[in-house]
């Protein structure tokens, strides 16, 4: 797109506008992923409270593949959005240290939902309820803080960019835990 070279016009408008609306969306489609990332971590955390007895094997086989089919394609996206929200110069300390500390944290989730997802597939009864209980509460704790520390991110790097629906789901997913407020 071309742009004016004055202070701006309606084509720089339009061209600004556009952006915003890109980021509106990209928020909003995280922010359904971490919905659904929200309710595998309830249906988790329902399993270890019900341990020692375990769900249905086939349950148990679809579980270990929502592990795998969420979680790194949404880190990949979230990583590429929170990086784009940065300045041209790389950021400040803060935000580059926001970032870094995201990309840590999915390291950690990601090989929590690896080896959880392999527990899940090799559960039997008889088995040491207490380390399928252990790998289950790492998971779904360590994605909820990550998912609310991502939030805060988002507020940071793209609050002025949101609209105010978008800011206010972000707000509503800190209070609850759940873009349903």
């Amino acid at each position: 797109m071309v742009l004016e070279r004055s202070g701006g016009g309606p084509a720089r408008a339009r061209f600004c506008e556009s952006w915003h609306d890109r980021v509106d969306r990209r928020v909003r489609a995280l922010v359904a992923e971490h919905v659904a990332l929200r309710a595998l971590c309830d249906r988790l955390e329902t399993i270890a409270d019900g341990l020692p007895g375990l769900p249905p094997e086939e349950e148990r086989q679809l579980l270990a593949r929502h592990l795998a089919a969420l979680l790194p394609p949404h880190q990949d996206r979230e990583d590429e959005l929170l990086t784009s929200l940065l300045p041209s110069g790389g950021g400040s300390a803060i935000e580059r240290s926001l970032i870094e500390r995201i990309r840590g944290q999915h390291i950690t989730d990601a090989v929590h939902a690896q080896d959880l997802a392999g527990a899940l597939e090799t559960a039997s009864p008889g088995m040491a309820a207490e380390a399928l209980g252990y790998m289950l509460r790492c998971f779904f704790d360590g994605c909820r803080r990550a998912m609310a520390f991502e939030e805060l991110a988002l507020l940071k790097l793209a609050g002025p960019r949101l609209s105010r629906d978008t800011d206010a789901l972000l707000e509503a997913c800190l209070r609850t835990g759940t873009a349903a407020a």
